[in-house]
């Protein structure tokens, strides 16, 4: 289709709605285009549509996806500190991707629980000539700050959690602003966001377990070197007896699974080996960061 990246994701922003009101299945379009709206950034035009699905209903929408022609991106599956989140899909007349969100990393409650949370803030914008439901400005504020947070060695990160602290300060009415401390409670997401409960004056529990603490930190850290710190701490988690697979799932990549677009196109010998070693490089790098910081 001939439209530009824009485009395309407010028509995906659209699509998605009205899949999800079609089939009872409920969705809150979130990050991008709405943070945008919202004022919550500096206006940019997103690489993907992100979307929020029912816990309850995820496969099902995501099947239902499929039916309207995206697919997932042909690439393994690697392992995360913080887990999966969601799937990508891509469709390959569109020029953009589809973020389909079963939780959003930072909020350490319960999926359904979040989900819910989120709902109930629920407002309308008007998107492509369709009306698409989105968190309320408040809700929407605290999923731009854990994406926010989770980047802060990025510089356009780092200004964007400015930006909502600025908000939540300046702009925010009060019930907003409760609002907001409330969605962050409800989800677990205290500890996460607590340089902003700080700002607003408002004490913060320690509502993630150690372990959680070392893993949002961890993956703070290396979350711009890719998948290496991953393998590195599933390794020393698995079995003696299972090492040796783990590592060699770790370094070694098959043409198979190279990532690409095009399901039906195999990669060439000599793509595949340059694959390989731009992963390798990238690993080492990582790594070598990792080290670093735990210093």
């Amino acid at each position: 289709m001939n439209f530009g990246l824009g485009e395309a994701n407010e028509l995906a922003h659209a699509m998605l709605a009205r899949i999800g009101r079609d089939h009872g299945i409920r969705t809150l379009s979130i990050k991008g285009l709405v943070a945008d709206r919202y004022g919550l950034r500096r206006p940019r035009v997103a690489a993907d549509a992100d979307v929020i699905v029912d816990p309850a209903r995820f496969d099902e929408f995501c099947r239902l996806l499929h039916d309207y022609g995206w697919h997932l991106r042909v690439e393994r599956e690697v392992p995360s500190l913080l887990g999966p989140h969601s799937v990508t899909l891509i469709r390959d007349d569109w020029p953009n991707d589809i973020d389909a969100h079963v939780r959003f990393p930072g909020f350490f409650a319960d999926d359904q629980t979040v989900f819910e949370r989120l709902w109930s803030t629920r407002s309308t914008m008007e998107v492509a000539h369709c009306e698409v439901t989105v968190p309320s400005r408040a809700a929407s504020a605290v999923i731009a700050a854990l994406h926010a947070v989770r980047y802060t060695k990025s510089v356009r990160h780092a200004g964007e959690l400015e930006r909502v602290a600025e908000l939540l300060i300046d702009d925010f009415s009060d019930a907003e602003r409760e609002e907001f401390l409330d969605v962050a409670c409800v989800g677990r997401a205290q500890w996460v966001l607590r340089e902003l409960f700080d700002l607003v004056g408002r004490p913060h529990e320690m509502d993630a377990t150690p372990r959680q603490m070392q893993l949002w930190e961890t993956n703070r850290a290396t979350v711009e070197d890719g998948a290496a710190v991953s393998w590195l701490s599933t390794l020393r988690s698995a079995p003696l007896h299972r090492k040796p697979a783990v590592l060699a799932r770790a370094v070694w990549i098959s043409r198979e699974e190279i990532p690409r677009n095009d399901v039906n196109r195999l990669p060439t010998v000599r793509e595949a080996w340059a694959h390989r070693m731009l992963r390798w490089r990238r690993g080492g790098v990582a790594l070598w960061h990792y080290a670093r910081w735990r210093r």
